[in-house]
């Protein structure tokens, strides 16, 4: 078994959250290069990479608790329903983008809405699932 720690590694991969959603991708075309030491990917991609010889695919699993933090409740907005423009026409899972004090747009989810209230989730659709890479080890050179 190949030991490509320390060495300059190039591959191509997909990652997917838990739900199946592409977050990321680096096709074969337009593949990275990274030292193949802790720091530069998730320590499971490393250790996917760390193992592989050039021309193999192998599946690297992050769990949700070191892919991303934990949703937080911060990021949980409740709005008036009488400060929502056409309220009537939201339906629970929409995704509507809404305004910080600043102006900065940012999207967030309806979770549940009332006669009075409509509430948001602004967590990232990434938190609280797990990743799942898809990598193809491409190359190997030594780092020095």
């Amino acid at each position: 078994m190949p030991d490509n720690s320390g060495k300059m590694v190039t591959v191509s991969y997909v990652g997917r959250l838990d739900s199946g959603w592409q977050f990321i991708a680096a096709p074969p075309e337009t593949p990275i290069s990274f030292p193949c030491e802790p720091g530069w990917m998730p320590p499971e991609f490393i250790e996917a990479v760390r193992t592989m010889e050039v021309g193999e695919t192998r599946i690297a699993h992050v769990s949700p608790q070191a892919a991303y933090a934990e949703p937080s409740e911060e990021n949980i907005i409740r709005i008036a329903r009488e400060n929502l423009p056409d309220s009537a026409a939201l339906n629970v899972g929409d995704v509507v983008h809404l305004q910080d004090p600043s102006g900065k747009e940012f999207p967030a989810r309806l979770i549940s809405i009332d006669d009075s209230e409509a509430t948001f989730d602004a967590n990232h659709q990434s938190v609280g699932q797990g990743m799942h890479f898809e990598i193809t080890l491409l190359g190997i050179r030594e780092l020095r």
